[in-house]
């Protein structure tokens, strides 16, 4: 997916109420790490939410769907240019407000120590958020410079 898609999905999305929710404003990115092992590629990203936005995500309930869109130097290696639609956990009534996206990849060939060392280290990522009707809502780079970012919710 082009840069240019994308951007045409969030402006198609602007406007709608949770494009407002889904924004780094209201989470904090802890961490994104990359493990392989197997022939499985497995990708995590760790994040929790405000407070506030977790009492309306009880409310609400939405039905989340995201993707990773790979970097294009990765893209090459796993011959993909984005995950599957993954849909995000039901959020708990119990107070827990950290959560992890795991996206599993099987891999047909073993990689090599140097393609793992660049998927690894190439932390250009974008994590697209979608609604119930699969409509992109929002992206999220994620590099070196968006762990550890919270802006509170109002």
């Amino acid at each position: 997916m082009t840069f240019e898609n994308i951007n045409r999905q969030l402006d198609d999305a602007s406007g709608t109420e949770n494009n407002l929710w889904f924004v780094p404003a209201n989470f904090s990115v802890s961490s994104f790490d990359i493990k392989y092992g197997n022939n499985k590629l497995v990708y995590t990203w760790t994040f929790t939410f405000h407070e506030k936005f977790y009492q309306k995500l009880l409310i609400t309930k939405p039905k989340i769907y995201y993707k990773l869109l790979f970097p294009k130097e990765v893209s090459n290696i796993l011959k993909v240019e984005e995950s599957d639609y993954s849909q995000l956990q039901p959020i708990e009534s119990t107070g827990k407000r950290t959560y992890a996206i795991e996206l599993p990849l099987i891999m047909d060939n073993e990689l090599s120590d140097e393609e793992i060392e660049l998927l690894r280290n190439n932390l250009d990522y974008n994590l697209m958020i979608y609604n119930d009707n699969f409509k992109a809502i929002n992206v999220i780079g994620i590099n070196i410079h968006s762990m550890d970012r919270t802006i509170y919710y109002k």
